[in-house]
């Protein structure tokens, strides 16, 4: 069982629901971006659609479209007012018995979300708050963050403080957003037992902070596709002892 949760926690921190868009958004007025999951660069899950997919602008909500694009999604925010421009994104919900690799323990709902700051001529609106599911909300304004600023964000789940551990790699560095370069290793990682996070930004690029947690919540939940490991099929109705879920952040942090 320990050799089996540590290959999920390798798996959980080596891949990110993450966005790949220029540091700059100015002076053009629409900037293109590519949603993916897996590394800097790389797509190691084939990403197909999103259970959520939106922008929160300053001009409102509205839905984002996309177009398949190197195994995962690519789209364009179209930017008119200063303002945060967030992607708000959640992938399908999953489900996980460690008893498939005759293993014992708990049965999770693996959850995952994905928040993008894009921040257009100001930050205004960055702490926005959707208080569904789990998401990082930060409280540190990514309008022109510089490297060896502190970033700090509260997390949430459910509207509530939640605790967990998180890390955040660099997947990009400024001279190079073009280029396939996967992350090395993190830059930073913790543990927050009131989901609070503060720390002191490193070297510029794109960042992507993740937060995992456990929610000590059962329940019965019905499936929307079937397993590509034939575990399970949609419609089926499967009792899940506890929650898993994982939320990402996406941010520049500049020179």
């Amino acid at each position: 069982m320990l050799i089996l949760l540590g290959l999920m926690i390798s798996s959980a921190a080596a891949h990110s629901l993450y966005a790949e868009f220029p540091q700059d958004t100015g002076p053009d007025s629409q900037t293109e971006f590519w949603i993916a999951y897996g590394h800097g660069g790389s797509a190691d899950s084939q990403i197909k659609s999103l259970t959520l997919a939106r922008l929160i602008s300053p001009d409102g909500e509205s839905e984002l479209f996309f177009e398949p694009y190197r195994d995962g999604l690519k789209g364009s925010v179209a930017f008119d007012d200063p303002g945060c421009y967030i992607l708000d994104l959640q992938m399908d919900t999953t489900f996980f018995d460690p008893a498939s690799f005759g293993s014992a323990g708990k049965k999770s709902l693996v959850e995952k979300y994905g928040r993008v700051l894009m921040p257009y001529h100001s930050g205004e609106g960055y702490d926005w708050s959707s208080r569904n599911g789990l998401e990082i909300v930060p409280e540190t304004d990514p309008y022109q963050l510089k490297s060896g600023e502190d970033f700090r964000a509260r997390v949430l789940y459910n509207g509530k403080p939640v605790p967990g551990s998180y890390s955040a790699i660099v997947t990009r560095s400024p001279e190079d957003v073009l280029l396939v370069q996967h992350a090395q290793e993190s830059e930073i990682s913790g543990e927050s037992e009131d989901g609070i996070i503060r720390f002191a930004t490193g070297r510029a690029g794109l960042w992507v902070l993740s937060f995992e947690a456990t929610i000590d919540e059962s329940g019965t939940w019905t499936a929307v596709k079937d397993d590509p490991s034939g575990n399970y099929k949609k419609g089926d109705r499967i009792e899940y002892d506890e929650v898993a879920p994982t939320a990402y952040l996406t941010f520049w942090v500049n020179n």
